[in-house]
């Protein structure tokens, strides 16, 4: 068992690195241009909507926000603007995705909610925080972790009988679920939310478009809740977005 607890303390230590703005500390272990490769190989298997009318919008939307993150991205993570790739997804789900390595995606069934300019820039800047927070790679990270914790228990366990290692597992599995991998993915959520916020005031967009946009979505949300869930609870994100408004506004540009 040495080895094993030997290489997570090394890799915790080389995986060591702090978010912008927050400056929460991250986990991770693995290379973003790798993380970046395979997210344009399932990239270019969507089927994309290239003639759609309402993509110009989404590239000169998307870049205002990357040019307004760009400020804060002292590690080099956001791609030149030229390397940047939007598309319309031919899909009827309310969604829209950002990749690591300057990839968006914006579904169809996305427009319905966000009928104005504020709105998309409300997206995007959510999808453009997850990238220069490198949160997919923070993921990838976390599961590498949970699956090095899974190997020490079965380590530690090997001489018990087989109900105990049982036992040890599922309380690994369990532990890792819900007190790792959902708190993270919720804190994702929220952070990004909070950058997203501060990089469409900076582009001229009204901040306080962004909780009217969430309170309009959640009627598309399910209700899980919140401890179970992957993104913060409606209410809560409603409620951080307002208090963080007053942050966001002080960041628009000043109208001459």
């Amino acid at each position: 068992m040495r080895p094993l607890l030997l290489l997570l303390s090394a890799l915790a230590f080389v995986g060591c690195q702090n978010v912008p703005i927050t400056g929460r500390s991250q986990f991770i272990l693995v290379d973003e241009s790798e993380v970046a490769s395979m997210s344009a190989s399932e990239f270019s298997k969507m089927k994309k909507l290239p003639n759609d009318p309402r993509l110009p919008k989404i590239r000169e939307i998307g870049l205002k926000i990357v040019a307004a993150a760009r400020r804060d991205d002292k590690a080099g993570v956001l791609p030149p603007s030229s390397k940047w790739e939007f598309a319309v997804i031919n899909d009827n789900t309310p969604n829209a995705f950002a990749m690591p390595g300057g990839k968006i995606g914006f579904n169809s069934g996305m427009f319905a909610y966000a009928p104005t300019d504020a709105d998309i820039a409300v997206i995007l800047g959510h999808e453009v925080a997850h990238v220069i927070c490198r949160h997919g790679s923070e993921r990838v990270s976390q599961v590498m972790g949970v699956a090095l914790a899974a190997a020490v228990a079965d380590e530690a366990t090997k001489k018990s009988s087989a109900k105990t290692r049982s036992s040890w597992m599922a309380a690994v599995g369990v532990g890792a679920q819900y007190g790792i991998l959902l708190p993270f993915s919720r804190s994702h959520e929220s952070e990004a939310d909070h950058l997203g916020l501060l990089f469409m005031a900076r582009s001229g967009y009204d901040p306080a478009a962004a909780p009217a946009f969430w309170t309009r979505f959640a009627k598309a949300g399910s209700k899980t809740p919140e401890f179970l869930s992957t993104h913060p609870s409606d209410t809560t994100r409603v409620k951080q977005l307002q208090g963080w408004l007053p942050e966001a506004r002080a960041q628009m540009p000043k109208q001459p």
